[in-house]
């Protein structure tokens, strides 16, 4: 069978990931049909006119024309041989959509060259590939890449440990330390909580070090909560600036404060922020009302640089909450590592457990409680060879 004679065929070449980026390799010769139904060109040119090197701008169609996506198409070889690259970015819904429509048409998936833009020696090295896309910081990166090779170290010295109860402990906080990847791939969320006019805009955007809430001395400003991605040491996070809590104000502004609350339920920490010179207890009174019996990780006391907070102004705190509090200046950036410190470690973000080897993958984590669980010598150096995927 000719090439141009083959069936149509396609391969991901990208990793899964919730990147909005893709790109699908199709070829066969029915790869002209396919582009007839599903593709809609830019230009005027007939695809089978697209010479090799081609990059062409279209719409991926659903089925009866309706658009799925913006994409660019490469030509890799022209007709009748048919080779294109579709460079999608819709998101993995989408890619997912456009695979459905590949496979009703008859494409047959490839996975022998699955390795060509990330070569991996081992299983291992072909999972963290594979989670790579997930990874929010560049240290979240660093940590995956040197598990491939820390992780597979300790697994092949395990096989031929000959204490086997220590052995299998130590498989199973292997298991237990695979929660270290979701510090890389999950935001922690943070929301800044408190009265109005209290400075929260102003630290959220120095703690983010860029401006995105808006500023103003009115009250009401922030009229809903407004999501700073950012990173701190290399962990990925959301500062949620949330609407002020307070008594009173109009129909918008009440429906604002519902959602503060809701933000304050969902996140992983808060911050409650106050002004030293302007707390009072009413004011304390209606944020306890508000917060409805959530706790703040940390109080902070922003604005030290405008006015000294008196002395006993700790005092007006619950007892509970006084050991929590931290002074800063927003608009001086004084006070803002030791927070941002502080909320790491509130998250049990620490450094010690980056350097121990650890899973990452649900399926490693299968295999090593089932080593963990094993008293036979033999089934427990078979569980670790197929968490290495190789012969241990």
């Amino acid at each position: 069978m000719s090439r141009a004679d083959a069936p149509g065929a396609f391969q991901v070449l990208t990793s899964a990931g919730p990147a909005a980026i893709a790109v699908i390799r199709v070829s066969g010769a029915d790869v002209g049909c396919f582009v007839q139904q599903h593709v809609r060109c830019v230009s005027s040119d007939l695809p089978g006119t697209w010479p090799r090197g081609r990059v062409v701008r279209a719409e991926l169609l659903d089925t009866g024309r309706a658009p799925l996506d913006n994409i660019l198409i490469s030509v890799h070889a022209p007709a009748p041989q048919w080779d294109l690259r579709l460079h999608m970015h819709g998101g993995p819904a989408v890619v997912g959509r456009c695979i459905e429509l590949l496979t009703e048409r008859g494409f047959v998936e490839q996975h022998e060259q699955a390795s060509t833009l990330w070569p991996a020696a081992n299983m291992l090295e072909a999972e963290a590939h594979a989670l790579l896309p997930r990874l929010l910081t560049m240290r979240g990166v660093c940590w995956l890449l040197h598990q491939t090779v820390l992780l597979r170290e300790t697994l092949l010295n395990l096989v031929g440990c000959t204490a086997l109860e220590t052995a299998r402990g130590a498989c199973r906080e292997l298991a237990a330390r695979a929660t270290l990847v979701h510090w890389f791939t999950n935001p922690a969320r943070v929301a800044i909580l408190g009265p109005p006019n209290v400075g929260k805009s102003t630290l959220a955007n120095a703690l983010a070090d860029h401006p995105v809430s808006l500023v103003s001395p009115v009250a009401g400003t922030t009229r809903d909560w407004l999501e700073i991605p950012d990173e701190v040491r290399g962990f990925p996070l959301i500062w949620f600036d949330t609407a002020g809590l307070r008594h009173g104000g109009d129909a918008l502004e009440t429906t604002a404060i519902e959602r503060s609350r809701s933000m304050a339920a969902q996140a992983d920490v808060i911050l409650l922020v106050l002004d030293a010179a302007a707390t009072t207890p009413t004011v304390l009174e209606h944020l306890l009302a508000a917060l409805g019996g959530q706790e703040p990780a940390f109080v902070v006391w922003n604005k030290c640089d405008l006015s000294k907070p008196a002395p006993d102004v700790e005092e007006l705190l619950p007892a509970a909450w006084r050991s929590r509090a931290l002074r800063a200046s927003a608009q001086q950036r004084t006070g803002l590592e030791a927070l941002r410190d502080a909320v790491l470690g509130s998250l049990g973000r620490t450094e010690e457990p980056l350097g121990l080897p650890a899973a990452f993958t649900e399926r490693q984590v299968r295999h090593l409680l089932e080593a963990g669980a094993s008293d036979v010598r033999n089934r427990f150096r078979a569980c670790l060879a197929e968490c290495l995927g190789e012969l241990a």
